[in-house]
């Protein structure tokens, strides 16, 4: 048997194989496992059912640590993206401005539109 196991665990197939299972409730051997494979079934009392629990347990939160590194790392692509102070990409308008603006000769925009379509004050 150890053998045909190439010498490893029939579970893990990378540790030794150094422990014989047996079925628990018909004393058969199945295979020969490594310490840490065989404590393992014994931990589940080899229960197919719980064994499934767990691996859905371990999946989920595989599945759940994965998705909050995504997110993390969204989050960062966006703090890096928009840069505090500063008008977003593309924009013309800066942080506190109306819908008009005054330039150094005191005029608002709308003034000067006026003025260019000849309906300024006169």
């Amino acid at each position: 048997m150890l053998r045909q196991q190439n010498g490893v665990c029939a579970i893990c197939r990378v540790a030794p194989a150094a422990h014989v299972d047996h079925d628990h409730s018909t004393g058969r051997v199945r295979a020969l496992l490594c310490f840490n494979c065989n404590g393992g079934l014994g931990q589940f009392r080899d229960d197919p059912f719980v064994l499934q629990m767990a691996v859905f347990y371990v999946q989920h939160h595989n599945e759940r640590q994965a998705m909050s590194r995504l997110i993390e790392a969204s989050a960062d692509e966006a703090d890096t993206a928009s840069r505090p102070g500063e008008p977003p990409v593309g924009s013309q308008r800066r942080p506190g401005a109306r819908g008009t603006s005054t330039r150094s000769t005191g005029r608002t925009s709308g003034a000067r539109r006026r003025e260019q379509a000849g309906e300024g004050d006169a």
